[in-house]
């Protein structure tokens, strides 16, 4: 049998399947997982009393338990569990061999960190990527409570294991990007546990950036007086001053194809051969009164999200696009729709790929041919890219894993049939999802495609909405699209093909964003995001963006606790509390199109008006 309880509560034990709806509502996801972490040790009635009512069972509590027993007993009789009640306990014994995604999680982090202290740098990953990947969504989503919230600490804290596993096998391995990105991770998980920020300075270190260290220290100075009114501790505040005053070290850069040199890394230490450039970009980084970067046209804009100061402004391609991070790296796409001189509709343009290292600033065209008019990552930190090409040309539309770091072309796979804009693209559950918007080719127009780049096996899914764009829901399992034309929006569960589709507020549904239990969609005909919920009935929210002049949102993202919106026409990004579904206007000199964001920064491209 297979129990999942992170993003979802399910058991699956052959063909047999216990989803939310054989589970007696809310309470008896909540009895069945309590009983299942229990692991086989019988739960006085009382205890279960103290975890269904918080404290407060009503008088009838007694029955109401009994109730909710029988029924799961009954939903349990088809997958091979058995619930007993014997002398005031409920005891849950599932199928020998029972694997549980928070157990498993819990077990592989526990083997990457003995792996690591072995030396066993490759299985540590292995392991530990494991761990990350089954904690990537939370706990019962949608249920809160004293017991629910300390089990989603709990396995925030294997989750930061796992992270820093990665984050330790990465600079072993000679890999610094990978270890800062890993370190990052850490950090978003557990942002009051200062040696995490300690390990990502040390990764920034590692990977020859001492000005990204003593942003993240100034970082970690500014949570910890703000939230706890304290003090970074020794430990942190020591390996702060060795950045500022011992030497610093030549990066290095490995070769591709070459073999990678196993090292140890202890607490290393930087510091800044030009001492007045390093002070004005800590100042710029930490709100000092540095005067910020000159925001160009055609450039890729790096903002904090809590001060919103630019920080970094990077020229790029003209009429800059999608945006992504991936790799440690932005990737963004340029972009031409429109002839600039008959105004005509054209199916390619002047497109291209760009990667910018946010360390040096440097930006560098992908070359190969590439003609991208969609944009993703996986969970590898490469990105896939949708070539487009017009009818007529020969060329058969494709998908392309780029490395991120070679540039190296991985894997090309077909598209049956098209020859408009591949412009939906998403990656989840080892496929990829490609929707085509504005079909060239009436009779494949307005199709959802699945690719797995293993097998290359290829499947169609007729949609009847002519623009599709798509949004993965991690361990959920599902797929949530945007339908243009109809004003909708539809959840595909991928592992059974039931799909359902939802009405939703919005002129015409685009860009659909999963953050946690909320799918936020974008509205291109009008300044309004709608939210909705991940889990259960969507529930909608509409909220409008006060704009000066017509203008439709172009682009979402979530980072730092907020979500981003662009409204190019109006020249403004947006930031969007989720806490209070409060809206803030940031504006822009020139027209923003697409925005990334993680924990500490916001990557906006903008075009010249």
């Amino acid at each position: 049998m297979r129990v999942f309880l992170a993003g979802r509560v399910a058991a699956e034990n052959g063909g047999a399947v216990i989803g939310e709806r054989q589970l007696p509502g809310r309470q008896g996801r909540l009895l069945f997982a309590y009983l299942v972490t229990a692991q086989g040790r019988p739960v006085p009635r009382d205890e279960l009393a103290d975890v269904l009512w918080e404290g407060t069972p009503p008088a009838t509590w007694d029955k109401a338990i009994g109730v909710l027993a029988s029924k799961l007993r009954g939903a349990l009789a088809s997958n091979g569990g058995t619930l007993t009640a014997k002398y005031g306990c409920y005891l849950l014994e599932l199928p020998a061999g029972t694997w549980v995604d928070i157990v498993a999680a819990e077990d592989a982090a526990t083997a990457a960190e003995a792996a690591l202290a072995a030396g066993d740098v490759e299985g540590a990953k292995r392991s530990a990527v494991l761990a990350e990947s089954l904690l990537q969504q939370p706990f019962l989503p949608g249920d809160e409570g004293t017991w629910v919230e300390e089990k989603r600490r709990e396995l925030a804290e294997v989750n930061a294991r796992a992270l820093t596993a990665l984050a330790d096998a990465s600079l072993r391995s000679d890999d610094p990007a990978d270890s800062v990105r890993w370190a990052e991770r850490a950090v978003e998980v557990e942002p009051f546990r200062e040696s995490g920020y300690r390990r990502l300075m040390e990764a920034h270190v590692a990977a020859g950036n001492g000005a990204e260290a003593l942003r993240v220290y100034e970082r970690c100075r500014r949570l910890l007086a703000e939230e706890l009114g304290a003090y970074p501790s020794p430990e942190t505040e020591a390996l702060y001053r060795s950045l500022l005053e011992a030497p610093a070290p030549q990066p290095t850069r490995r070769v591709p194809g070459a073999p990678r040199v196993r090292r140890r890394v202890l607490v290393p230490a930087v510091a800044i051969a030009l001492v007045a450039g390093v002070t004005a970009a800590a100042l710029a980084i930490g709100g000092g009164h540095s005067k910020p970067p000159t925001v160009l046209p055609n450039s890729l804009v790096r903002i904090d999200p809590h001060t919103l100061r630019v920080t970094q402004v990077v020229p790029v391609e003209s009429q800059p696009d999608l945006v992504v991070e991936a790799g440690g790296y932005i990737w963004n796409t340029n972009f031409v729709l429109r002839d600039a001189d008959s105004g005509a509709l054209r199916n390619r343009g002047d497109w291209t790929l760009t990667r910018v290292d946010p360390a040096t600033g440097k930006a560098l065209v992908v070359g190969g041919g590439l003609a991208p008019c969609g944009l993703t990552a996986d969970p590898s930190g490469d990105v896939w890219v949708a070539n487009c090409y017009p009818a007529g040309t020969g060329s058969r539309d494709d998908v392309v894993r780029v490395d991120a770091k070679t540039l190296e072309f991985e894997k090309t796979l077909p598209v049956e049939g098209g020859s408009g804009f591949l412009r939906g693209l998403a990656y989840g559950g080892g496929s990829l999802w490609l929707g085509e918007i504005f079909g060239g080719d009436v009779a494949n127009a307005n199709r959802l495609t699945r690719l797995n780049p293993q097998t290359r096996a290829e499947r169609t899914f007729p949609t009847g909405a002519p623009d599709i764009e798509m949004a993965w829901a991690g361990s959920y399992g599902d797929l949530w699209i945007a339908n243009f034309d109809s004003g909708s929006v539809t959840r595909l569960h991928t592992a059974t093909g039931v799909s359902k589709t939802f009405r939703v507020p919005l002129t015409g549904p685009s860009w659909p964003l999963v953050d946690g239990d909320d799918v936020w969609v974008a509205d291109w005909s009008s300044p309004s995001v709608v939210r909705l919920s991940a889990v259960g009935a969507p529930r909608p929210h509409l909220i409008h963006l006060p704009v000066t002049s017509f203008s439709g949102v172009w682009s979402l993202a979530a980072g730092g606790g907020y979500i981003w919106a662009t409204t190019a026409r109006d020249g403004t990004l947006w930031r969007i509390d989720p806490r209070t579904n409060g809206v803030k206007r940031i504006r822009m000199p020139y027209l923003p199109t697409g925005v990334a964001a993680d924990a500490n920064d916001v990557w906006v491209t903008v075009r010249g008006r």
